[in-house]
This record gives C-alpha cells, structure tokens and sequence, in this order.
C-alpha cells in the first residue's frame, strides 16, 4: 500500500483536538478569566458521575493556568477525546478513499468525504438549545428533548461511518509507512 503523507494524519489528528477542545469550551468546561492566577482547586471527587444535564457531568476539579480556566470532568473529558478520536479517524479514512480509491477497492465510486460529518451533531447538543432560545423559537421544550440524543447519536454515527470505511478499504490509523507517496 503506498505511503500516506503524514501531513494528512497531522491535519486529522488537529482537526479532532480542535473539535474536542472546541466540544468543552461549548459545554463550558473551557473558558477564559481576566485575571491571571495559577491555581488548582479541588472538589468532591464523588461528583464525577452527577449530571448537570444529559451526557453532561460534574467537575471535580479546577485547574487555572495563566488566563485559561478549565473545568476537569473526567467523564465531559472522555466524550470529548471520543468525539475528537472518532472524527480524526473519519477525515484520515475519508481522505485516504477519496485519494486513492483504487487502493482501497472503490474505483470509479464517491469516497465517504462526508463521512466526518456527524461529529458537528455533537455540537448542536450543548449550543443549539441556547441558540434557539436566543432566537425565540415556540416551542423549545419539544427541541431539547432531542438535544440530548445528539451526543450518542454522533458517537454511534462516527463509529459506524469509521467501521464502514475500514470495510471500504481505509487503513487503520497506525500503518506502517512503506513505499513513496
């Protein structure tokens, strides 16, 4: 199999800390503060598994470092890395079919580009609730009963999208770089 460009896997692996970064600064675990002050403070570490809303948990701790202030729970922390990992994969998979379709038995066929595509709904889970009542939408307690179904419904998505493209003929993320490419 001829080499992948590492420059591809960088650009996925960015792209999926970018989005996981992104996913707990929406949620609220990330923010800035006015202040510069390094601190670390500890909480109940028994809170780890409360929720504040569905598929959104608890800190246990806060670590402030300069002007960023970063909310630690392990559980928002470990959708987000899923989340990032999932999507990462599913723009290497999706590059790697759309680049070199014979290789991976998909001549003259389209190569899951959108693949990646479910991790935005994932977004919408924290954002769009606030969105939609920023814009005055009747109705919002009939949307945010769906809301809360994006966060699974992504990772399930991006599961599958990945599971599909390794069945396709993606290679999996560790391959060993032979050949020129």
């Amino acid at each position: 199999m001829p080499r992948v460009r590492p420059d591809v896997r960088i650009t996925a692996a960015a792209v999926g800390l970018v989005y996981a970064l992104g996913y707990l600064y929406a949620l609220g675990d990330l923010s800035t503060a006015t202040r510069p002050v390094w601190s670390v403070t500890l909480g109940d570490p028994g809170l780890w598994l409360d929720q504040r809303v569905v598929f959104q948990f608890e800190a246990i701790a806060m670590l402030q470092a300069d002007h960023i202030v970063w909310l630690i729970s392990p559980l928002n922390i470990l959708i987000a890395a899923t989340l990032g990992v999932l999507l990462a994969l599913n723009i290497d998979g999706g590059w790697m079919l759309w680049k070199r379709p014979a290789v991976c038995g998909l001549a003259g066929r389209g190569g899951g580009v959108l693949a990646a595509v479910p991790a935005l709904a994932a977004g919408g889970a924290c954002c769009a609730p606030s969105l939609l009542l920023l814009l005055g939408i009747p109705g919002l307690g009939a949307f945010a009963a769906l809301f809360a179904w994006l966060v699974p419904l992504s990772l399930v998505l991006l599961g599958a999208s990945r599971w599909w493209q390794r069945r396709q003929g993606a290679p999996p993320w560790f391959r060993a770089n032979s050949g020129t490419g």
